[in-house]
């Protein structure tokens, strides 16, 4: 486990803090000192260069906000966790580069003096001051370690056999790149080294085909692997749409009919998102008082926000995956806008 390069959780230097103060920041409807609005939860709050911070809690849960843009190189978050979760956080510079093989994700150790661990349960509202993260490189980061002595609100723990980190290099496993393709899992649909594919599905390196029966024709039903693309020449005479059962070539042709598809290669974040459109509308367009969420490029934070308890009540329902698929879905829907 790294514990180097510990930073005091309040602390950086003045050429590091100058070299900030370009950096950019994302809208959040995060503040510096909001309450608490479930008993259950607790804040972690403190502040950043323009930065998304993400929490991936042991029980599932996934949560997140950007920082707030207030005109200084240190920027304001807040961020509700649930009191009774182990969670580690995970926070990315860079976030907004459509890129996202350019994002500069660092994952957050915790020193409490006797533990150090990418786990921490938060007790009580906890303000973590500065966190002076990297603004160069790209990719994942070495772990920043968090010296938290003094936070006696935040209990560090130690998980045995982490589910969100199956090779234990405190990097949750959404940040890892199974397949090498250089796109992390979590925007990864099918991790066969074809980025934001989901439908390969006889691994003939043809992506969003339905080719199965492996002849490498896409998109056809040429059962008989002669070659011949929608064709039914089932006494492989290479004669197409024939009805020459005895194999003698004669001339007997069934009429043409017109050929229909027979493969449809459904896509995920679609189908869950026929659920949205009772109110925001057919591809996200609405077409009440219900705001539009085609083109929507943060939808997975608006979906907890607590003036939305509709929209919240749906996506508990959800798991992280399928926010992601959403939001990937509904971002695809740009061209829909007005």
């Amino acid at each position: 486990m790294t514990t180097a390069n510990t930073f005091l959780a309040s602390g950086c230097s003045i050429s590091l803090c100058l070299l900030l103060a370009g950096c950019g920041g994302g809208d959040s409807s995060s503040s510096a000192s909001p309450t608490v609005s479930e008993p259950s939860k607790r804040a972690v709050s403190g502040t950043v260069p323009g930065t998304l911070i993400e929490a991936f809690c042991q029980d599932g849960g996934y949560y997140s906000v950007t920082s707030t843009n207030d005109g200084t190189a240190k920027h304001p978050f807040y961020l509700e966790l649930p009191s009774d979760a182990n969670c580690k956080l995970i926070m990315t510079t860079n976030e907004k580069d459509p890129d996202v093989t350019k994002h500069i994700v660092t994952p957050i150790l915790f020193n409490n003096g006797s533990t150090v661990s990418s786990y921490i349960q938060v007790v009580d509202n906890t303000d973590l001051g500065y966190i002076p993260l990297p603004m160069s490189g790209v990719g994942v980061q070495t772990p920043l370690v968090l010296d938290v002595t003094n936070a006696h609100s935040i209990s560090v723990n130690t998980i045995t056999n982490d589910p969100l980190d199956n090779d234990h290099d405190d990097i949750p496993n959404a940040y890892e790149d199974d397949d090498d393709d250089g796109i992390y899992n979590k925007y990864d649909d099918d991790k066969d080294e074809y980025s934001k594919d989901d439908d390969d599905d006889d691994n003939d390196d043809y992506s969003k085909d339905d080719d199965d029966n492996n002849d490498d024709y896409s998109k056809d039903d040429d059962d008989d692997n002669d070659d011949y693309s929608k064709d039914d020449d089932d006494d492989n005479d290479d004669y197409s749409k024939d009805d020459d059962d005895d194999n003698t070539y004669n001339n007997t042709f069934t009429t043409p009919t017109v050929a229909l598809p027979t493969g449809y290669t459904p896509n995920a974040g679609r189908l869950l998102g026929a659920q949205c459109a009772q109110c925001h509308g057919t591809n996200g367009i609405s077409v009440n008082k219900w705001d539009s969420i085609a083109g929507e490029d943060n939808l997975h934070k608006e979906m907890f926000e607590d003036d939305a308890p509709i929209m919240m009540a749906q996506a508990r329902g959800y798991t992280r995956d399928e926010i992601t698929l959403l939001e990937n879905w509904f971002q695809s829907l740009t061209k829909y806008k007005d």
